[in-house]
Parts: structure tokens; C-alpha cells; sequence
């Protein structure tokens, strides 16, 4: 029997979470490229950033976030303010999945912030981050916190 290096089991975990995710799909070679050069292959501890990018403080953003098992409190963020927590992925007995509940004004949205079918694969390729930003028109959502954020969410009135 021939043994299994961990670069050929980082490249197989690498790969089956590039084709159970359309986000990595559609860039295959890039993507894969910056798995590969991470030093272990494999992600299995994230940073989410929940980050107040609202124009002013006339109406501070409210959150609170939970995971399946743990409440992580009411929180308060001014503009700039980035509430964030730190966890490991559940690799047996369960899925990893984190919400928050944000509220601006009379507006609010319940966000979906890490799941490990899909923000798993997505925060892996960038520093292991995954970040969330409140704006007046939107909840975006990028892996680098500088370049290009996607808008997931519209509030609710």
C-alpha cells in the first residue's frame, strides 16, 4: 500500500471543495493556485469581521451572532467599528455555521456570515478571514477585507 503525503490529501480536500463550490469554480487556476501555497493545504481555523460601513452614527449598527451551540453576545459598532471572533471548524459530530442578526435604524437583515459548505472554501483561500461589511444599502461580504465586496443582502425594512 502507498502512503498518502499531505500534500496529496491537501490537494484532494483542496479540490473537492473547488468543485462543491460555484464561487471557486469559476476561477479554477487561481484559486487552486493560492490553496496550494498555503503552508498546511488545509483551513480549519477562521476569522469572521462583521464591519460597520455605514456613512454615520446618527443610527449605530446593533448585531448579535450565534453559532448552532453559542451565543456570542449584543453588540454595538459605530462607523469603522469590526466586531470579529475567532473559532475551529467541528471536523466530526457536526456543521460549522455562524449568523448574525444586524439591525440599522428601522432596518435590519438576519446574515448567514460562515458556513463550512460554502465560507469554508471561500475564507481558505484568502488569510483564513472572512469579512462582512453593513453599508447603507447593503450587506457585503469579501475574503481580504480591501479589494472587491460583493453585495449578499439588501436590508429589510
Amino acid at each position: 500500500m502507498v502512503p498518502i503525503s499531505w500534500f496529496h490529501l491537501s490537494l484532494f480536500f483542496s479540490l473537492l471543495a473547488i468543485s462543491y463550490n460555484p464561487v471557486l469554480a469559476r476561477q479554477p487556476t487561481q484559486q487552486l493556485t493560492s490553496i496550494q501555497s498555503k503552508t498546511d493545504g488545509l483551513c480549519f481555523r477562521f476569522t469572521v469581521h462583521v464591519i460597520n460601513g455605514l456613512s454615520s452614527n446618527a443610527n449605530p449598527l446593533l448585531l448579535q451572532c450565534r453559532s448552532l451551540d453559542d451565543d456570542l453576545g449584543n453588540h454595538t459598532l459605530n462607523v469603522g467599528g469590526d466586531f470579529h471572533f475567532s473559532f475551529k471548524l467541528k471536523v466530526f459530530g457536526g456543521k460549522t455555521i455562524f449568523t448574525c442578526d444586524l439591525e440599522w435604524g428601522a432596518k435590519h437583515q438576519h446574515a448567514i456570515v460562515f458556513r463550512d459548505s460554502i465560507e469554508a472554501s471561500e475564507c481558505c483561500v484568502g488569510d483564513d478571514n472572512c469579512y462582512w461589511r453593513a453599508q447603507d444599502d447593503g450587506i457585503y461580504f469579501t475574503v481580504d477585507g480591501q479589494d472587491k465586496w460583493d453585495k449578499i443582502y439588501d436590508w429589510l425594512q
